[in-house]
């Protein structure tokens, strides 16, 4: 009985979402970022681009693309929904699909939200226990949507960042909307205006082991200026 009292209890729910909030900056500097810049290099299999993000609460955002210097494609979530423009004539209407991919992303810890705001903006977190993954024994969220889309979020017990999201889903869904396993590696941690962030983000195919995307920081920019007319037209 004595060794079993000794036994310290599983962390709850509670504690682990205020050691991530405390590890990546704390509640106040969290909320008191309104918006955010990105400056990105994204590779893929078949082709290097650069990209500007941009991320404003209540939950809207901006993604530009250019390759060589030119402007070749903007996805974007505005108050009305999702659109896109590709390279030419005007913009166009997301699909559900793809929105519903864009309001995943700006809503997830990591950009302009914290990871203890999922629940007040309607979506749900739970338990998901522990999984080793390599050789660290991680907490494992379970984030569930408003909309019902899934995705587990892993914690390392040391530094309690969030390093690795696993999920089925399509990483770009109006170029290819096959839902496959992916694992979003997160890592090269630096700190920003007395915010942590990830300056490196891999995405990997779990069925295959191959990398299908690697986005690499360059600057991060928090709350500049933005006119909320950016998020709503080209």
């Amino acid at each position: 009985m004595g060794l079993l009292s000794c036994q310290r209890a599983p962390l709850t729910l509670e504690q682990l979402i205020e050691r991530h909030t405390e590890a990546v900056g704390g509640r106040a500097a969290i909320e008191a970022a309104h918006s955010i810049r990105f400056d990105l290099h994204i590779v893929d299999p078949g082709f290097e681009v650069d990209g500007i993000y941009l991320a404003a609460r209540p939950g809207r955002m901006r993604i530009d693309v250019s390759a060589d210097s030119q402007h070749v494609f903007t996805e974007a979530l505005g108050e009305k929904g999702g659109w896109q423009w590709k390279g030419k004539g005007g913009p166009v209407e997301a699909s559900a699909t793809a929105t519903a991919a864009l309001r995943h992303g700006v809503e997830l810890p990591g950009h302009i939200f914290g990871l203890h705001e999922l629940r007040q903006r309607g979506h749900q977190v739970e338990l998901a226990g522990r999984e080793t993954v390599g050789q660290v024994n991680y907490h494992v969220l379970r984030v569930i949507f408003a909309d019902g889309y899934n995705t587990k979020l892993y914690l390392d017990p040391e530094s309690w960042l969030i390093t690795r999201r696993r999920d089925v889903r399509a990483l770009h869904p109006d170029i290819d909307p096959t839902p496959t396993p992916i694992e979003n590696t997160m890592t090269d941690f630096q700190h920003v205006d007395g915010l942590l962030f990830a300056f490196t983000s891999t995405d990997t195919d779990l069925t295959t082991g191959k990398t299908r995307e690697k986005a690499t920081v360059r600057s991060i920019t928090v709350n500049p200026p933005l006119d909320p007319g950016v998020f709503e037209k080209l």
